[in-house]
């Protein structure tokens, strides 16, 4: 994109991270940037595009990871899917992981009509079709009731992860992720 661009999508994202959405204000964005507050209004005419911008920013970096990750597996394996299983596991280990974006955006704009929970929840399903569409290269027999069942695994293991990082919660949930594929084929 544009450097400044990026530069505002980082600064937002560690204070997202680590304050919170709702705590991390546009001036408090501004002054950590080092931006004016035209610049930012330039890229971000609203708090709510800045957000989903972080949030796109998120997902995409993931889906980056997971493909990076994925590229020397058969694409139209069951191997593909075990794969993805290990990566999701590492993925909600690593310190950095807070949570998912989408659902600390949720919480955090909890009114259904809101755009930060409609874009949440849009971002929970491109997630389940990834998880899906790799099902489907996989020749599971029900690919989008299996993307789902993973979806509900993972989702659950990033929430508990989130809030008592360590407890085994991502390890548990690959096991049974690698269970339900097993008896998906």
């Amino acid at each position: 994109m544009n450097k400044m661009h990026d530069k505002i999508v980082a600064t937002a994202t560690q204070l997202f991270e680590a304050r919170g959405i709702n705590a991390s204000g546009v001036d408090l964005i501004i002054r950590e940037s080092g931006v004016a507050k035209a610049t930012l209004y330039k890229y971000f005419p609203s708090k709510n595009q800045l957000i989903i911008s972080y949030l796109r920013d998120k997902s995409d970096r993931l889906y980056t990871w997971l493909e990076e990750n994925l590229i020397d597996k058969k694409k139209d394996s069951l191997e593909v899917l075990l794969a993805l299983c290990d990566l999701f596991e590492l993925w909600l280990t690593k310190p950095e992981f807070h949570g998912l974006p989408f659902h600390i955006a949720s919480v955090e704009f909890p009114e259904a009509n809101h755009p930060i929970n409609l874009y949440s929840a849009e971002l929970s399903k491109e997630l389940q079709l990834y998880f899906s569409k790799i099902a489907k290269k996989a020749k599971i027999k029900d690919p989008e009731t299996l993307g789902q069942q993973l979806m509900i695994i993972f989702e659950g293991a990033g929430l508990v992860e989130g809030l008592s990082p360590g407890t085994g919660a991502a390890l548990r949930a690959k096991k049974a992720a690698v269970t339900l594929i097993k008896s998906s084929t």
